[in-house]
């Protein structure tokens, strides 16, 4: 089988990043027709198409999307590489590649990994955001080290995905002032056909929280989906309705001007699992992480600065 071309997939990488051959070209200072020559015998190499047209403009197929993440894996690597051969690094301090599921706030994030940041061996980490199906294909690729996700993952995924719970935390129930005050009394009954802002169903929040409502027989009015956990508060501290927060992050919320807490959602946990493929256990911050966990996950702070409602 031919070897790979390694100039063809520096080119096709640009590309990529640049979003297109003008713009690679000049970036490159190359031809035109020279990438495009370049990216051809790419794509003859796999037998696949890299990059689709959509009007004027190139748009990667869902293999290319493969292909560029690869390329961008590929290329750190030889960086790293270089970097521990001049001895800039150590060569047991490499990058810990971290994904999370879209939609866990970002300071729970930070201090899920706070280990691994601290951890004496290891590298910097390069963290991203995705869909756990995504995620869960990164692992078995070995593009990523380990992943953060609040679900599990569905029985059929691959017995090369392993597991870990690293700890749980309760949900409480905030609002703006006008909103919280009247319904305190009677919580969680008061809460019936009064407006939320939530998750969408397809963070494993939202279900709980549905399911939650569910068990107490109360229909309420969802005025707004927000998957991003910082501005689905900003909402809510806008007086746009009634918004959960993860009790471990209360403490931010309760530092916010004008917002109050209702209640607590009782037997409801949001629990937060550490997701890894086993080949890929040999990272010094993994298990720094795991150790971390054991501690319990206690209430978390923002790392530095003031406490705003889009924090997190």
């Amino acid at each position: 089988m031919e070897s790979l071309n390694y100039h063809h997939l520096f080119y096709f990488s640009a590309i990529a990043r640049e979003g297109g051959l003008a713009a690679a070209a000049r970036k490159l200072r190359l031809t035109h027709s020279t990438l495009s020559a370049q990216l051809r015998a790419l794509e003859e190499h796999f037998g696949a198409k890299l990059f689709e047209r959509r009007g004027k403009r190139l748009v990667l197929t869902p293999f290319g999307r493969e292909a560029a993440s690869y390329a961008d894996d590929i290329f750190r690597l030889g960086r790293e590489l270089s970097d521990v051969a001049r001895g800039r690094v150590s060569p047991g301090r490499r990058a810990l590649q971290v994904g999370a599921v879209a939609g866990l706030p970002k300071t729970l994030v930070h201090h899920l990994l706070a280990p691994a940041l601290d951890h004496p061996d290891a590298g910097s980490v390069h963290a991203v955001q995705q869909s756990l199906p995504e995620l869960i294909d990164a692992l078995r690729a070995g593009r990523l080290h380990l992943a953060l996700s609040d679900e599990l993952p569905p029985s059929a995924a691959p017995d090369r995905v392993r597991v870990h719970l690293l700890g749980a935390t309760k949900i409480v129930l905030f609002a703006s002032r006008s909103i919280a005050r009247p319904l305190k009394r009677d919580f969680p009954a008061s809460l019936h056909d009064q407006p939320f802002v939530l998750p969408p169903t397809s963070v494993a929040l939202r279900r709980g929280l549905d399911a939650w409502l569910l068990r107490k027989k109360l229909r309420v009015q969802v005025v707004a989906e927000v998957e991003d956990a910082g501005l689905l508060r900003v909402f809510g501290g806008a007086g746009r309705g009634i918004f959960p927060v993860r009790a471990a992050l209360r403490a931010e919320v309760e530092d916010v001007h004008g917002v109050e807490e209702l209640g607590q959602c009782d037997a409801l946990l949001e629990r937060y699992y550490l997701l890894y493929a086993d080949q890929r256990l040999d990272h010094p911050a993994i298990s720094a992480i795991v150790e971390g966990a054991r501690q319990g996950l206690h209430t978390v702070r923002a790392a530095s600065g003031p406490k705003l409602p889009g924090s997190g």
